[in-house]
């Protein structure tokens, strides 16, 4: 980016760009060594030592999880980059690249005397609402799917159809100024797909945001905060191409979001609290198959869990609601859901017959 001319500069498409960051993983192998090795150990650090987890560090165990653990958390960054930042970059088909190298996203800011918006400020909001819509549609339909209880009507997969098509047609209204012909069927193409994507990364906030919801929450309640994630996540998209175009001159502008993320993702495995929740819900999700709550169904000889045996239970040998928190070694380790001492305990693998989610 740096040697060529302006001219070349502005010649260059967004998908050209991708090379440059293809590049730049070449000429860093060593940094991307270190932190292959350095994130899921910090993480795993911190986990263990923010939630208490008696779990011996310099155990074969423990080792022999690293690389399933790097798997897991080079996925969960691939997908969440994904998920987040290429709606985003979409964003940037049709940007003008100045002289200076600097690209131009949006309509420059123009400061006006009269209460009204400006160019830019218009551009910001459509693409808002264009970021939004997606996860809107889902939203509606999770709620009317919570009100139709016994009604068999697809309208989770409809809201996805209405939810793209809507995605695309304001999309092109957007950028119709900037596309015509063949390149506006191909936008049409890119557009289809980042919808989809965008809806994938709603569910994902959405999910989210649930987790540190009650189950006996108000159905209102949770409506409006689906709503909320969903405008939080276009809100911070939004933010992060102002602050790319912003910085463009320096660089790239997908190698900017490629570091960027990059960046983030290492200062929040580092960083105690955010690693240790990171790396804990990689190793619960792992454990649970992604529920927060299971019931275990123990074999007959396991007397030896008796704490943890619920006694009103219907079939024998079934336990209270767990938290299970990793399952390394062939053991899981698990707390009782709402345990105030948070004790935490050891679970042999071979000792469990099923697994169940808890009863709402």
């Amino acid at each position: 980016m740096t040697d060529a001319t302006p001219a070349e500069l502005g010649k260059r498409a967004w998908k050209e760009e991708l090379r440059i960051v293809s590049k730049w993983i070449e000429e860093h192998p060593a940094l991307l060594t270190v932190l292959a090795f350095l994130l899921p150990s910090s993480g795993l650090y911190h986990f263990v030592t923010a939630d208490h987890i008696p779990l011996e560090l310099a155990s074969s165990d423990v080792i022999a999880a690293l690389p399933l653990l790097l798997v897991r958390i080079s996925f969960l960054v691939i997908m969440l980059s994904a998920l987040f930042a290429l709606p985003a970059l979409m964003v940037f088909e049709g940007a003008v690249r100045e002289p200076d190298g600097s690209i131009r996203v949006f309509p420059p800011f123009i400061r006006r005397r009269r209460r009204k918006l400006g160019p830019r400020a218009k551009k910001l909001l459509l693409w808002l609402l264009a970021l939004s819509v997606p996860g809107l549609a889902i939203a509606a339909a999770l709620a009317v799917d919570a009100m139709l209880v016994q009604s068999d009507a697809p309208v989770v997969p409809v809201a996805i159809g209405v939810g793209v098509v809507a995605f695309v047609v304001i999309t092109r209204g957007i950028r119709r100024s900037a596309q015509n012909g063949e390149s506006l069927h191909e936008f049409t193409a890119l557009s289809a797909a980042a919808g989809v994507t965008q809806m994938m990364a709603a569910l994902f906030c959405m999910q989210f945001a649930l987790r540190y919801v009650p189950s006996a929450t108000h159905d209102g309640l949770v409506f409006a905060l689906l709503l909320f994630a969903v405008f939080i996540l276009a809100f911070v998209q939004i933010t992060i191409v102002v602050v790319i175009e912003q910085t463009s001159r320096h660089a790239g502008f997908v190698r900017q979001g490629f570091v960027g993320a990059l960046c983030l993702v290492s200062i929040a495995f580092i960083f105690p609290h955010s690693g240790a929740a990171l790396t804990g819900m990689a190793l619960r999700d792992t454990a649970s198959g992604g529920h927060r709550c299971v019931r275990l169904a123990m074999t007959a000889e396991s007397a030896d869990f008796h704490t943890l045996i619920d006694k009103n239970a219907a079939g024998a040998g079934r336990t209270v609601g767990l938290n299970l928190l990793s399952n390394l070694g062939g053991t899981y380790l698990a707390r009782i859901r709402g345990d105030k001492e948070k004790t935490v305990y050891r679970i042999p693998t071979d000792k469990v017959v099923s697994m169940a989610p808890c009863e709402q």
